[in-house]
This record gives structure tokens, sequence and C-alpha cells, in this order.
């Protein structure tokens, strides 16, 4: 490691800047194509769009989607941030925007690490290659919107911050990062072990404190006041582990043979192997304290049996982008010593490397199909028929089109449409279903069976039959 000292912060040239804006275009402009033809989802897009515009309104923050409190969805503290933008004008726009930018920036502390680091230009160009190609860092941009996404620069700056002894903006990221999503609280313990690898007692035991104890304050504090004391988001996927952290424990420390037979070793093997490409060819020795940082997160997604937690198309494994990239830049500013020759040799086959694994493993046909295009231009005709304030029940695919309403529900195969006191329940005035195309999580007979026991209570329903879209209205008292 450089002197930390000496090392400041410098703007990147003016190309690198251009090519971000760039890159920040065009991943916002795949995100809202996606959306506009209608391949997003509800889930999670219109759980977050529905609490920004709560927010901005002055409502409780709590999505009809979920029944949740929005603190109880990964205490996500850091979204309300997005607040003051929607009070400029309420679109779910600003939240593609802000995730691509999240994104791509991530890129700037990526620079100066590299600058730190002593790498010149083009090592500092390969390193910022090797990130904006990744292919989780692509495919998270089209999964709808998480603000895991926001967390990436603040990693990326903790590190930077590390290095160059800025003990307070180490914390600052770190805790910021955490409020993004409570379980990157795993990184955060992860850098601890790095620090401590690198014998940087204080540095660890700092990590280490904020790690667990916002994990503890989420637990104790927030879930007792949001969520009636339940459990954080997901641990019901470890429970082929055991059933509670203690019992997780002592069989994988007295029945090694039962813990480890329970897992999916295959995928898990595959998984690591996705990880490790294209980055794994710059991995060193001076590599190993930043990979021990990934394993915290390695470990719960490993371990998990929801299998979507391994793979690079969802968020669960998005930090580890970062975290390998600087890794892979550990082990080019180790590789220094053989010349610069052969380093910048292993740059070109590098990002070669790369592209050729982005393409391979980027998913735009599984997020943007034109398979619905027919429907848009009718679907935006009956979304100007529906009231503002009305409660709306849609598809999962429409509903992040009406999510800015206090009320929206989403068809589900167990819905519990069965009573007329149910639905007002539920304070339902509008029903935009569509038996034709319902996706998951409901199916063409769920829909078709909704739409007759809405008739049976006497609701308008207006059906158009070249769109398959039925449109059923609460009848007026």
């Amino acid at each position: 490691m450089t002197n930390p000292v000496t090392v400041r912060l410098k703007s990147p040239p003016r190309l690198f800047w251009v090519i971000s804006g760039l890159l920040v275009g065009l991943f916002y402009g795949l995100a809202a194509l996606r959306h506009t033809l209608l391949n997003s989802g509800g889930l999670d897009l219109g759980i977050f769009d529905q609490v920004a515009w709560q927010m901005s309104q002055g409502l409780e923050p709590r999505s009809t989607l979920t029944g949740l409190h929005h603190m109880a969805d990964h205490a996500a503290w850091v979204f309300y941030a997005i607040t003051p933008l929607y009070w400029l004008k309420p679109s779910v726009h600003w939240l593609f925007l802000t995730q691509s930018a999240g994104l791509i920036l991530t890129a700037w502390p990526l620079w100066h690490l590299a600058v730190q680091a002593g790498l010149k230009p083009r090592e500092r160009w390969t390193v910022c290659g090797l990130y904006w190609l990744q292919a989780m860092v692509f495919n998270v941009n089209l999964w709808d919107f998480r603000p895991d996404a926001w967390a990436m620069p603040f990693l990326a700056l903790a590190i930077w911050a590390n290095r160059a002894e800025r003990r307070w903006l180490w914390i600052a990221c770190l805790f910021l990062a955490m409020g993004c999503r409570e379980v990157l609280s795993l990184i955060v313990v992860g850098f601890a072990l790095e620090q401590a690898l690198r014998q940087r007692w204080r540095w660890a035991a700092e990590a280490l404190f904020l790690g667990i104890g916002w994990l503890f304050f989420v637990i104790k504090i927030i879930n007792p006041i949001v969520k009636d004391g339940a459990a954080l988001q997901g641990v019901s996927r470890y429970h082929h582990l055991g059933d509670s952290v203690g019992d997780i424990l002592q069989n994988a420390l007295f029945s090694p043979e039962k813990f480890l037979g329970a897992l999916d070793w295959p995928d898990i093997v595959f998984y690591l192997f996705l990880l490790s490409l294209p980055l794994g060819m710059y991995w060193r020795r001076a590599s190993f304290p930043m990979l021990t940082a990934s394993l915290p997160l390695i470990v719960s997604n490993v371990l998990s049996d929801y299998s979507t937690q391994r793979n690079l198309v969802q968020h669960y494994s998005l930090p580890l982008a970062v975290l390998l990239v600087v890794a892979s830049m550990d082990g080019l500013a180790a590789d220094l010593r053989y010349g610069r020759l052969w380093l910048a040799q292993r740059c070109w086959i590098g990002i070669s490397l790369a592209t050729l694994c982005w393409a391979l493993l980027i998913k735009p046909g599984h997020w943007i199909t034109f398979k619905r295009i027919d429907q848009v231009q009718t679907f935006q005709a009956l979304i100007k028929q529906i009231p503002a304030d009305a409660g709306v029940l849609s598809h999962n695919h429409y509903i992040s089109h009406l999510s800015q309403r206090p009320v929206v529900q989403l068809l589900r195969e167990n819905f519990p449409l069965e009573t007329a006191t149910i639905v007002q329940q539920a304070q339902l005035d509008v029903a935009l279903l569509n038996p034709n195309d319902p996706a998951w999580p409901s199916s063409s007979e769920k829909t078709a069976a909704t739409i007759e026991q809405l008739k049976a209570m006497s609701w308008d329903c207006e059906e158009h039959d070249q769109s398959g879209f039925v449109l059923c209205r609460k009848p007026t008292s």
C-alpha cells in the first residue's frame, strides 16, 4: 500500500466523466424502456415507488403490497433521501436514474483507489473497465430497483478512506452503506476481517462494532417497533440448516455431515466459478485480504436455500462486484514489480476476457421483451380512467405503473378475494386485470375466477377483447 497520507482526491480526466455520463444514460434508458414495455414488476419496483410517493405526500411509508412499514423492509433508512426528488415530480424514473448513477459512478472512487495504489492511467482505466463490465452490475440495473445500488459508491469510497487514513469518512461510508440494506452489515464485518489480516486492529474493531452493532440495533430496536419483533427479512431461507442461529451453529460444529449434506454443492461451485470470472486471473497474495472481506456475504449466499442468491442477475451478490474488483486492483499493483510491459499486456487480456464474460452473462432478453408492446397504448388509456385516489388490484407487471396511490394490491394465487367484506377491508375500488397475460404470481384461472367474483358482487366490468384487459369498477353506493 502506498503512503496513504499523501494521497488526495483529484478529479479523473474529462473522458472519464464523458464515458460515465454515457453509461448512466444507457443504463437509465434500458431500465426506462423495460418499464415502458410493461416488463417491470411490482415487487420490488412498485413497493419502493409507492413508499417514495407516500413519503413525498407526508403519509406513513407502509407499502400495501407487503403490509410492511418501509423500515421493516431491510431497514433501508437511506431510501428516505429520495423524498425531495418526489417532491419535485413523483416519478418512478427517479428510481431508475439514481440506481443507474449509483452503479456507474462507483467507478469514481475505484479510479482514486487505483491512483492510491500507484497505478498509471492505463491500469486505472483497466480497473474501471473491469467494474463496468461486471455482468451483475448490468443485470441488477434491469432488475427493477433496489437501494443496494446506492451503497456501491459508499463501499468503494470506504475502502479508499481506509487506505488514506480518513477514519471518519470510513465510518460514515460504512454507516451509509448499511443504511441501504441491513444485510450489507456482512460486508462491514468482512472489512473487519480484512483489517485484522492487515493487523490494523483499531480499524478492524471499528468495522466489527459497526457491522454487528447495526444488525443488533435492527433486530432488537427497529424490528420490535415496526415489525412486532419479527425476524430479519429472509431468515427463513436458512431453516434447512437449523431452526435457529444457535441450532445452525451446533449442526455446523457437531453434525458437519448433516450440515454439508443440506447444501446444493453443484450450484455453489458454479456460483463461485462465475464470481471468479473474469477477475481471478488478477488475484495474487496481495488480493487475499480483500477477498477475505467478501467471505461473510458469500457464505450467506452459499448457505441459503434460495437459489437466486447465487446468480449474477439479482442484487444479492452486487457488493461483491466492488470487493472483487479491488482485489484484482491489488493484484495488479503487486505485479508492478514484473515490469509494465507484462502488466500492460495483461490489462488488454483482462479487458478482452471481461468483455467476453459480460457478453455471455448479461441477460437483456430476460428483462426486456416486446411481447406486450401491443398492450402499451391500451394500458396507458385505461390508467387515465382510474381515479388517482382509487384502490387498485392488478397484476405484477402492471403494478409499478399504478403504485403512486394510497392502496394498490397484487393479484396472487392466494389473494383472499371471496366476499364483498374482504374487498371492502382491502379498500379496493378498481381492478385492472388481464386473463390472457396474468404472469407471476397469478394465473389465467385465478384471474378469470376473480373477475367472475367481482361481477357477482355487482362490480361493473368492461372487457377489451383485442388486448384482453378487463377493467372492473366498484359500484357506487
